[in-house]
């Protein structure tokens, strides 16, 4: 590798997709994909959205979101966290209270929670599964 990246990102391997079916018979549910074409309310909400609010940045706060949804679940704005997707948000959540520290999870599991250990220099331990898949509390 280059000598000005750090040490931990040299370290790290790229990403590599799971085995992809080219057969339309088949859902791929490991890729998040949805067989179903998108709702007509949706595209329309899109096209309603698709306005000169484009040519602006959003709140970086994204303040009115969090009301609303604070707001329809019934708890507190301190209570929500609004990121942009999940990978932003555990890469947050490794950042503030796993960096440095040991982390354990079941050895089926999501595939990143290893890079965030390598990023975040956590001692990472997958624990083996029990049979049926099951997750053995006693050996986390």
């Amino acid at each position: 590798m280059s000598n000005i990246y750090s040490d931990v990102f040299n370290r790290l391997s790229p990403y590599t997709p799971g085995e992809q079916l080219n057969d339309k018979r088949y859902i791929k549910l490991n890729t998040n994909e949805n067989p179903y074409p998108p709702s007509p309310k949706v595209i329309e909400a899109i096209k309603e959205g698709a306005d000169s609010r484009l040519r602006l940045y959003p709140d970086p706060e994204s303040i009115d979101l969090i009301e609303t949804l604070a707001d329809f679940h019934g708890v507190g704005k301190e209570n929500i966290f609004v990121s942009n997707g999940s990978d932003e948000l555990l890469a947050f959540a490794f950042n503030a209270f796993y960096a440095n520290k040991d982390v354990a999870f079941p050895e089926i599991t999501y595939s990143f929670y290893p890079v965030y250990c390598s990023l975040y220099n956590c001692k990472a331990r997958t624990v083996p599964m029990k049979d049926g898949y099951m997750i053995d509390k006693k050996a986390l």
